[in-house]
């Protein structure tokens, strides 16, 4: 078993560089899904993930479909980085009536073409971008909970996926069996590697490639949840998303959503829990492998109720703890700088009465299913939180 360290993750990536620089070329006939679609579920998960990214036309009979640009976010959300000419001789290749879209019969016919594309090796004259490795070595990290080095069961038991599902006890040992090549029991970097580039595994290894770990983030206001988060994002290469900013983001857009959005807040009702998954899948589809956070979200136990549905079950919490009149003191000395319209006593006190009558059952159903939830002290300065969170919270520590 082997302990992480930066240097451990340089020397493997140096190490398996050498080893994937040599890719075979893409091979684009046609082929049968019958081993990539192995049952009911499969089909269910691949369909979902295709109605993501699917568009319709003004006739209700028609199918939904994919342009161009719909595959390439499609296959940037399951960690793949096509090329313009990638997607060029993916389209070529599954287009079968050559409409110049995907729609969902030639889709799942083609989807072993399609998932396989940047696993599949190109040559000189394919513009592919080279494989990252770094971001390979993110991933692994991401899926070693524990930091040991190596892969196990458990570990992956679970993973939440922006495909919209978690794996399977069988998805688990079918990628244990393809991947675990000395047979003890373990994936190790190098062999996970291995499997994540070959192209004759990728009915296995998009689902790895489309997994994510969730953190949630929770604590009063002036808890000190901000200044975490930003620790969390640049010392742990956390990816951080913020209810409150994903909704600002989505009004600024204009779409229909914003306007639905926008009517309900004018109205004075919070934006229902499906409206935040929705945004947070929406940005999870640029992050596979990634370890997130998330704060702000959810605000009550109807709020995580609907997230364990949805997406599935956080892989920890972590609460910042502070008096009341300490995170009151904080809002009041922000207040002076932030320009804020809700830094305020009153408001304030109401915010607090709010995370108290409605957060707080939350931590108490985490608590009650098992998730770990890291307890740091918020009155301590921020550094010594940050310390706090590194000795106690393992997958924080073997990333920093």
């Amino acid at each position: 078993m082997k302990s992480w360290s930066n240097s451990n993750g340089r020397e493997y990536r140096n190490a398996i560089s050498s080893q994937c620089m040599h890719r075979r070329h893409l091979t684009l006939a046609t082929k049968s899904n019958t081993a990539f679609i192995r049952n009911e579920q499969d089909r269910q998960i691949i369909r979902d993930l295709f109605l993501s990214f699917a568009q319709t036309s003004s006739h209700d009979t028609s199918q939904p479909f994919l342009l161009v640009d719909d595959l390439r976010e499609l296959l940037l959300s399951i960690g793949d980085r096509p090329s313009d000419e990638t997607l060029a001789k993916l389209v070529a290749a599954v287009d079968v009536d050559r409409s110049g879209t995907i729609e969902y019969d030639e889709f799942i016919n083609g989807c072993e073409q399609i998932f396989s594309a940047t696993a599949s090796s190109t040559d000189a004259d394919v513009d592919s971008p080279p494989l990252d490795i770094d971001s390979l070595v993110t991933t692994f990290r991401t899926l070693d909970r524990d930091g040991s080095g190596d892969l196990t069961l458990d570990e992956l038991s679970g993973l939440l996926s922006t495909a919209g599902s978690t794996l399977s006890q069988l998805d688990v040992a079918d990628i244990m069996n393809a991947a675990d090549e000395n047979g003890d029991g373990a994936i190790s970097l190098d062999e996970f590697i291995r499997f994540m580039t070959d192209p004759t595994k990728v009915n296995l290894s998009w689902r790895i490639r489309s997994s994510f770990r969730v953190a949630l983030i929770m604590g009063g206001p002036g808890s000190g949840k901000g200044t975490l988060c930003e620790k969390l994002v640049k010392q742990a290469k956390v990816e951080h998303f913020s209810s409150g900013d994903m909704l600002r983001n989505e009004i600024k857009s204009g779409s229909p959503l914003a306007q639905s959005i926008t009517q309900t807040m004018n109205e004075g009702k919070l934006v229902s829990s499906t409206t935040i998954i929705a945004l947070l899948k929406k940005q999870l589809r640029r992050f596979p492998g990634a370890l997130v956070a998330l704060d702000g979200f959810p605000r009550n136990l109807e709020n995580y109720v609907d997230f364990d549905k949805v997406c599935g079950r956080p892989e920890f919490a972590i609460k910042i703890h502070v008096p009341d009149e300490t995170m009151v003191e904080r809002i009041l000395k922000r207040a002076e700088t932030s320009g804020r319209a809700d830094d305020n006593e009153e408001t304030a006190r109401k915010r607090l009465s709010t995370y108290h009558e409605q957060t707080e059952p939350t931590i108490a159903q985490l608590e009650l299913e098992g998730v770990p939830i890291y307890q740091l002290d918020g009155r301590k300065s921020p550094d010594e939180v940050w310390a706090d969170l590194v000795e106690q919270c393992p997958l924080i520590g073997t990333r920093v």
